[in-house]
């Protein structure tokens, strides 16, 4: 190829854009209503006006514009997105209630321990080793041990339990377990005296709670839907019911009872798989299109028939006939 027919087709090209840029550009159009093309007017089918929601379309020469498709100001519609948002929060709230209530709260190991009962073998041991000894005479009285040590550990003990623990074992569950254990429900700490050292405590709750099934307290415990949920009171009752969470009461229309949407028509057929309808003459055997021919029993020749009931099978009694039964 040489320079001057390279030159020529690049001159060619560069008309060309330059006429199809021209065309493509929306123009002006005149007082009557014409067309403006390269400062001559000439009649052509108007165009629509421009706008935000509008735009202008290209002029296709011989034929009209069509009109311009609505444009959505968002993709995305809030209404929807709100009922998902509530959703997920009901579902959410749903699984963190239900864990809260049956993961209950632990009892302090200074009851499962009797840890009054140790300081008493303290108070015992302590006899000759501080000013309880008599070794000089008769200094203190023979409980001034018991005294300090109720003044300095028992008192405090007392008052940490009794303002943390205020319940039955497991936290206030015990109660609730059926038939309810047998024994203390809960550890008293007593005043400190003296004496041996014997505690069950904590072999009796780790018998109850290995044992304890699911679902103890079928009011409480179960399985619930989200607008029971709702209406009750809050499931989380041990060892005292939480307030009640109210977004509860917002979420659910704009999740279930009132969505912004319509429910689609449903039609089912659980009446169908209903194991109590088998046999019934509204619920006729459907045929397979198989004919079974065999050499015994009774009916040698049938068209083979299903049941689509659980349990369900069908009995031929001829060619055409015969009954579903149920399974003995």
């Amino acid at each position: 190829m040489t320079l001057f027919s390279y030159n020529h087709k690049l001159r060619y090209l560069a008309v060309f854009l330059l006429i199809f840029t021209f065309l493509a550009l929306p123009h002006k159009a005149d007082a009557q209503g014409s067309q403006t093309f390269g400062g001559n007017s000439g009649t052509s089918p108007s165009l629509p006006p421009t706008s935000s929601n509008n735009p202008q379309q290209f002029f296709v020469p011989g034929g009209g514009a069509g009109p311009a498709p609505a444009i959505a100001d968002s993709p995305c519609d809030p209404t929807y997105f709100d009922s998902l948002e509530a959703r997920a929060w009901l579902e959410a709230q749903r699984e963190i209630t239900q864990n809260q209530n049956l993961i209950f709260k632990a009892d302090s190991v200074l009851e499962y321990t009797c840890f009054d009962k140790f300081a008493n073998v303290l108070a015992t041991q302590a006899l000759s080793l501080f000013s309880e000894t008599t070794k000089w005479g008769t200094i203190l009285k023979d409980d001034s041990m018991d005294n300090a040590l109720q003044a300095l550990v028992g008192a405090a003990v007392t008052d940490y339990l009794d303002s943390n623990f205020n319940h039955n074992f497991l936290g206030e569950k015990w109660t609730y377990i059926t038939p309810e254990p047998t024994g203390d429900t809960d550890y008293a700490s007593q005043a400190i005296t003296g004496g041996s050292y014997s505690c069950d405590v904590m072999a009796r709750v780790w018998a109850q709670a290995k044992c304890m099934d699911f679902i103890e307290y079928p009011a409480e415990d179960g399985f619930f839907t989200f607008t029971q949920y709702g209406e009750d009171e809050d499931k989380r009752y041990l060892p005292s019911r939480c307030n009640k969470e109210v977004r509860w009461n917002s979420m659910l229309p704009t999740a279930l009872t009132a969505p912004p949407w319509k429910d689609d028509k449903v039609k089912t057929y659980l009446d169908k798989l209903d194991p109590s309808n088998c046999g019934k003459a509204a619920y006729q055997p459907i045929e397979t299109g198989v004919t079974v021919k065999r050499s015994q029993g009774t009916v040698t020749d049938y068209k083979e028939k299903v049941c689509i009931q659980p349990g369900c099978y069908y009995e031929p009694s001829g060619l055409n006939t015969g009954a579903c039964k149920p399974k003995p």
